[in-house]
This record gives C-alpha cells, structure tokens and sequence, in this order.
C-alpha cells in the first residue's frame, strides 16, 4: 500500500493533479483494497500533502540537501516517510524507515539509499524536538507552523489577523476528519466512518453535506411551485437539497459545463428519488435564450450561483489546493465569476431571489463581488454571513439578493 501512497503524492505534488481525482480514479482500479486499506491510503496521501509546508521545513533541517533540489522520487518518498514517523503513531518508525529505503532501490536510486537512511533516522531520532518547534511560537514561521505557503499564511492574516489566521491554519490540519450529513427532515449530524457504505446513505435517508453548504438550502426555502435555476450546480447536493423542497408544480433547472458532472447530479437524483430535476450541459458563462420569457425578462423564482472559487475554505478536504493556487489565479477566477453572473443574473425575475455562494475566503470573490452584483444589476442585498474554517466546519461565504 506504501507503493501506491509513494505513486498517488508523486501525481499530487510532482504532477499538480487534484487529490480526490488521484484517489477516487485509484480505488476504482484497485477494488481489491479494503475499506480499512483505502482509509489508511487516504489518510496517507492527504495527511503527507497537508503537512508538506512543514515537512520540508524540518526535511531542510535534517538534511545536507534542500527539499527543493532534490529529485522528485526522492522527495515524496522522504515527505511521506516523514509524515508516518512525525505525525502517525501507530506506524512502527523502523518500518517506515525501512519501506522508504526498499522503495529508492527498487526505482533506480540505490545510490541514494543510504541518504534517504540517514536523513530519515535523523528525522526519527529528533522527532519531539521537530514537533516542539512546529508548536513554539519562537521555533518555525508562523506560516510553516499552520502547514501553509508564505503567501497564503500572508493573505488570510491579512484580511483576518494573526490570531485567525494561525486558528484557521490549525482547522486545516485537525484530525477530525468526520464528515456532515443531512437528513431528509433537514436535521445535520457529525458522522465518523464510510458514510457513503452505510445503508442510511444508500438509501437517500441522509446525504454527505458539509455544514457550510447545507446553508444555501436553509436560505434559499422555495416555495412550493418555484422555478428555480442552478447554473453550477454539480457534484448536486445543493440544487438536491433544494429540489427537495419543492412541491406542488415546483422545478429546478440544474446546469454544469460538461456531462461527466453531469452524471454526478444524476447519480444524487437517482439515490434520492428526485423526479423535479432537469439536468443540461451548458457554460454558465453563455446566455441560455430559453431562461427567457417572449419579452426577453428572466423566468427564475430563485437564482443558485455557487461559483467556482480558489477554494480556500475546503483545504481539509482538499489539501492539494495549498499548491495548486495563487494570487493570479484568484484574480483570474474573479473575472471567470463575474462572467458567469453577467450571464446568469438577468434569469430571475422581478421580485425573485438570488443566492451568491463560494467556498473561499477572498474578498476579491465574496464582498468585492456581492457589491458587483448591487451596482451592475441593482439587486439588493437582503443578508450575507461568512463561515469560517473550524466554526464549525468549511469555510463558505453566502449572500442573499432581491431582484426589484
């Protein structure tokens, strides 16, 4: 299982791959593996990516070679050796040692294996020392004691303060990897375990939904022969939630770019017994003529705009997004966002409702937005809240709009 963990880090960290791509296309190839075996593969792959700011910073310390002038193999093999002996008790520090060294042999870097020893006993042997630091104020950084790149450590500390930021940091890295659901009743719970195994799940008595997210169904409450459009509206459990609550005539309209997400609402539809759905492929950055009445105005009752974001409110689950995203892109994605609300906010109708969500934590793509869409369509803004990381879960910002 090693093997695989050494090969899925590669593709994350070498490769720039998302995380939960990686693992979802390698436990369908490796069906074989047991639930137990895919938690702890899992576990594995994302803890090693979490901690990667600070696993480099004490890789630097106990070797005579930076982590940045190393060769890739050799890199993720001494990271993920590294999170086993630092972070994971119940794996014998002998036996990631020694799997680690295997590993470098059977790849063609047999010269290296008596650095990757040497470097990873040193790792071993000052194990409480390293930790101390992480935890002193006066030890690391303070953005390698919250696991984060500098810039980002930077960017939340400067739109949250140091001592959020630092909070925000160590949500990240709990080890509370429980997972939310909702009930058809609408009540939230906490699970721990394979809730998608369950027999609850299965059956469409509960959906896997975090805490933040259900936030846009609470909101939204439709009534009962609303027509409302969900321009983004894959993996599906928000326009779910709501369609849920429809009756009567209601329809929701549910759209995303390609029909691999498609499918993925389908497959919530479908567990779920929903027959109130439509799904269709579409760019939400292009006008669809047929969200029109004969005089050109919008037919939406309720409008769900959950962007896509740079998602810095997700990096428990999604840790790859350390890495994977920087200040250009987030610039970038503002502009994509406002695309989108340009070409989706003209669908609602007098007197209907607009729902604006992201999981993230930038101003440029909540509040420098919210005030976008007040001066570009004079909605008006009826409520807005911003969720932050570990209160209680994801970090989610939501904003509630009146067309009048």
């Amino acid at each position: 299982m090693r093997d695989l963990v050494f090969s899925l880090v590669m593709d994350i960290l070498e490769k720039g791959r998302f995380s939960h791509v990686v693992l979802r296309e390698a436990f369908q190839k490796q069906d074989a593996l047991s639930r137990r075996d895919k938690a702890f593969v899992s576990r594995l792959c994302l803890g090693t990516v979490e901690r990667t700011v600070q696993i480099d910073y004490i890789l630097n310390l106990a070797s005579s070679v930076r982590v940045r002038k190393m060769k890739p193999l050799l890199r993720t093999v001494l990271r993920v050796a590294s999170f086993q002996i630092l972070f994971l008790d119940r794996v014998p520090e002998r036996a990631a040692v020694h799997t680690s060294v295997e590993y470098i042999k059977r790849h063609g870097l047999a010269g290296l294996a008596p650095f990757t020893n040497a470097v990873l006993r040193r790792v071993s042997r000052e194990k409480e020392a390293f930790l101390k630091m992480l935890r002193d104020p006066s030890g690391a950084p303070p953005h390698v004691r919250s696991s984060l790149p500098e810039w980002l450590y930077e960017l939340l500390k400067k739109e949250y303060g140091e001592g959020e930021a630092l909070r925000m940091g160590e949500a990240f890295l709990s080890d509370d990897h429980g997972s939310y659901v909702r009930f058809q009743d609408g009540h939230a719970e906490l699970w721990e375990g394979d809730v998608a195994g369950t027999e609850a799940f299965r059956s469409g008595e509960i959906t896997i939904q975090d805490y933040a997210s259900q936030q846009v169904g609470l909101w939204a409450k439709p009534s009962k022969d609303d027509y409302v459009v969900d321009v983004c509206a894959a993996p599906g459990g928000k326009c779910c939630h709501v369609a849920g609550m429809l009756s009567g005539n209601g329809v929701m309209d549910a759209r995303d770019l390609t029909e691999e997400k498609l499918s993925m609402i389908r497959e919530n539809i479908s567990r779920l017994g929903l027959s109130n759905i439509r799904t269709k492929v579409w760019d939400a950055r292009v006008p669809d003529p047929g969200l029109f009445d004969e005089n050109g105005r919008g037919k939406a009752d309720l409008l769900l705009c959950d962007l896509p974001c740079s998602g810095l409110g997700v990096l428990k689950k999604k840790p790859d997004i350390r890495f994977s995203m920087e200040p250009a892109k987030i610039l970038n994605l503002q502009k994509l966002q406002r695309d989108i609300l340009e070409a989706s906010c003209p669908y609602l109708k007098k007197g209907g409702r607009m729902i604006y969500s992201t999981c993230t934590l930038t101003r440029e793509e909540n509040e420098e937005n919210a005030s976008f869409i007040e001066k570009r369509f004079g909605f008006r803004r009826l409520r807005e809240e911003k969720l932050l990381p570990g209160r209680p879960s994801d970090g989610f910002y939501i904003v509630e709009f009146l067309s009048e």
